[in-house]
């Protein structure tokens, strides 16, 4: 499929959850999923499924179908170039007793991205969550215990597209459906693009 061809199916009538995220390859995931069930045999929660793990960019929030063109074209005018992330660290919030994975520096890469989405979200009219950016993926929810220490093994996948991601919630939970993506710029093309 080209590069920022829409995926979306018919709407619905009714407000769509949506977020933009980055998803992993197989490998990043099965290792994230692999750490989350190793620390959920100390913390206890609920593991996050295997097919779940992702990292947020932007969350959304309840959208109205309508807006999902403006959404694409939005995404579609943010031109950042492709990183690695290594996801090596992790804690837990305890207000909210997620266990989640971080990487110990934040690609400028994704800094930017991220900027480059609430900045096209706010031209295009659409409001997002504004709270400072915090990446991370979760891997236990409703944790019971704070995990001892704070080394990963370590996760680390190539980011070379980022989603528009709708959540439909399910017997098990949520389940995540890519409606949208669009590529980031491989190397070459951001420096001919430059110069």
């Amino acid at each position: 499929m080209p590069a920022g061809a829409s995926l979306t199916n018919p709407p619905s009538p009714r407000p769509q959850r949506l977020f933009f995220a980055l998803w992993p390859d197989k490998e990043a995931a099965r290792a994230l999923h692999h750490a989350g069930r190793e620390l959920q045999a100390a913390c206890g929660g609920r593991l996050t499924r295997l097919a779940t793990v992702h990292l947020t960019l932007v969350f959304l929030g309840e959208v109205a179908p309508e807006k999902i063109p403006r959404l694409e074209r939005a995404a579609a005018s943010v031109r950042e170039e492709a990183f690695s992330i290594n996801f090596n660290r992790y804690g837990w919030w305890k207000h909210n007793r997620i266990v989640w994975a971080m990487p110990e520096e934040t690609p400028p890469p994704l800094r930017r991205l991220v900027q480059g989405l609430e900045t096209a979200l706010e031209q295009a009219g659409i409001s997002c969550d504004k709270r400072p950016y915090v990446p991370h993926v979760t891997l236990l929810r409703k944790a019971e215990r704070r995990p001892q220490g704070e080394g990963l093994p370590g996760a680390a996948w190539a980011a070379r597209e980022f989603v528009l991601v709708r959540s439909v919630l399910d017997r098990e939970g949520a389940a995540y459906e890519v409606i949208g993506r669009w590529s980031l710029r491989e190397e070459a093309e951001s420096q001919s693009a430059s110069s």
